[in-house]
């Protein structure tokens, strides 16, 4: 691997990462109504892939008694969510663990969640991430 190419990536995300949490205003958080999921970013140790076109498509709709909607492929699914700062957490309705998110971006139209990944290979300084990016969208297009 090219060592200027590794470090050029790990800038050019973390750079990424800085430009989007600058814009985040947690104090004033409007994570409710329905927000359609536009590409997905993979990161693992310097390779970077996004997908722009995430299959199958996706809406989550958050509702203000803490209720998160995940459609998609037919189906839904129910969760609890809570925002703790930057910090989203989704837990399954029984109330088992789900996923901790770092909201990254958010404003009256676009969405941008990080979640760190377990890790493939041991080994000291490794990093896996992704970052999900949405759109919102009227609550009266979602079926």
């Amino acid at each position: 691997m090219n060592l200027s190419t590794y470090a050029e990536q790990k800038l050019i995300a973390l750079f990424s990462i800085l430009l989007l949490s600058s814009c985040d205003s947690s104090s004033d958080i409007n994570l409710m109504g329905a927000w359609r999921l536009d590409s997905v970013y993979d990161y693992h140790n310097g390779f970077a892939y996004t997908n722009k076109t995430p299959y199958p498509s996706e809406v989550h709709v958050y509702q203000p008694d803490s209720t998160f909607l995940r459609r998609g492929m037919g189906h839904e699914n129910k969760y609890l969510f809570q925002v703790n700062e930057n910090q989203l957490l989704i837990k399954e309705t029984n109330g088992s663990p789900g996923a901790k998110l770092i909201i990254i971006r958010i404003d009256s139209t676009q969405l941008a969640l990080k979640k760190e990944k377990n890790l493939i290979f041991p080994g000291k300084n490794q990093e896996r991430f992704e970052i999900r990016f949405f759109t919102r969208i009227p609550n009266d297009s979602v079926k």
